[in-house]
């Protein structure tokens, strides 16, 4: 088993030393992004977002002897140039309007934007990054809009499945308190995300208010589990679960067990919801693409509407799942809506998904399938759930 540490305690540690060797941002300055300071330390403001779309960064470390920057902001690494007062920084772009993701490497070491308050929390090398947006002309389709607007509610819950405690983020529409037998989306993150992956940096329910507001899609209830088998950040210390891994290819996996022994029940019982398989969805990105898919395949009688974006699918296979591949017939009659999408420039999983494209049309597997513009990146996928979620309970 892969032990995986948690960069939570990691990230906040990590940036509050950080912002401890710099002066309070709003400090007199003296020139863009400098100057002013405490004593002969610089004021450093960082991200800075231009007009034109441009992005300068910039992090203090007088010491160091080389500075990057890399993530979402263009797929690649840029090299940061040393100024006189021991400030590093690069202008990148001009970028599109969106939201973008970054970290800086400091002569070896990942480390966050001191500067900027904007993080998204989350496991290993893929976890904790700052975060950056660029805007457009008027809010976009992921932005808070005047729209009536929903709730997303964090609900705790002790997996017997798992034997850990857990939350799920559960996101309930405009009008939910007045209305009843909601249906429900369940929706899963990918590695390197939690919980709050979908709702942080997904804006998955900004997305939702305003697709409901336009009448494009029906009011639905979302529900964003952990999609690791460990405990809750929000329910307690590190703990990973001590449940049996499951055996033999295409088993359920111990994430997915937890989805359908606690988490269904849960939200049946509790919320505001349709108990039916017409009214129940699954959607879940990378790896979670990978869950969306090994929880449809195992139980499709309880979904009519699944998918996959951009999913970690090396998994799916007429080996690990005859029955779905030798009988399509099984779920081309169960799933109304069964979708498959990823990023055209995808390095990551895109030629796995190409490749189980053309497995499940060799196999006769009615599906949608989609090439979005970009890379494994929240770009893409907020894209895919605009897409996605008016096509659900139709």
């Amino acid at each position: 088993m892969v032990r995986r540490v948690t960069v939570w305690g990691l990230a906040v540690t990590l940036a509050a030393s950080l912002a401890a060797a710099q002066p309070p941002a709003g400090a007199p300055g003296q020139g863009p992004g400098r100057g002013g300071g405490r004593g002969n330390v610089p004021q450093v403001v960082s991200p800075e977002v231009h007009p034109d779309g441009r992005i300068t960064l910039r992090y203090r470390a007088p010491n160091a002897t080389e500075v990057t920057a890399s993530g979402e902001l263009d797929g690649k690494p840029h090299p940061l140039t040393k100024g006189d007062d021991g400030v590093w920084s690069v202008t990148i772009g001009p970028l599109a309007p969106d939201i973008y993701t970054y970290a800086f490497n400091v002569d070896g070491v990942v480390a966050l934007d001191p500067r900027n308050a904007n993080t998204k929390y989350g496991y290993g090398n893929f976890g904790a990054v700052s975060i950056v947006q660029v805007p457009g002309d008027g809010p976009q389709f992921y932005d808070v809009k005047d729209v009536p607007h929903g709730e997303v509610r964090i609900r705790p819950y002790v997996s017997k499945t798992l034997g850990v405690g857990r939350t799920a983020w559960i996101y309930t529409p405009p009008g939910y308190d007045r209305g009843k037998d909601f249906p429900v989306l369940y929706l899963l993150h990918g590695a390197g995300d939690i919980e709050s992956g979908w709702t942080m940096i997904g804006r998955a329910n900004n997305i939702l208010d305003n697709l409901i507001a336009e009448g494009k899609a029906k009011p639905m209830v979302v529900v964003m589990p952990l999609g690791y088998a460990t405990q809750s950040f929000w329910a307690g210390p590190a703990k990973t679960s001590s449940a049996a891994a499951p055996q033999g290819p295409g088993a359920l996996s111990l994430v997915a067990q937890d989805i359908l022994n606690d988490v269904l029940p849960m939200v049946e019982r509790d919320y505001k919801v349709s108990k039916t398989p017409a009214n129940r969805a699954i959607a879940g990105l990378s790896m979670g693409g990978g869950h969306t898919l090994n929880i449809a395949f195992n139980r499709p009688e309880l979904f009519r509407y699944v998918a996959a974006m951009s999913p970690a699918a090396n998994g799916v296979s007429a080996t690990n799942y005859p029955e779905i591949f030798k009988t399509p017939a099984r779920i081309n009659n169960q799933f109304k809506v069964f979708w498959l999408g990823v990023g055209e420039d995808d390095t990551l999983t895109g030629p796995g998904d190409r490749q189980l494209h053309e497995a499940f049309e060799a196999a006769g597997i009615n599906h949608t399938w989609r090439l979005t513009s970009g890379r494994h990146e929240w770009s893409v996928w907020r894209h895919h759930l605009n897409e996605v979620a008016p096509l659900l309970f139709r």
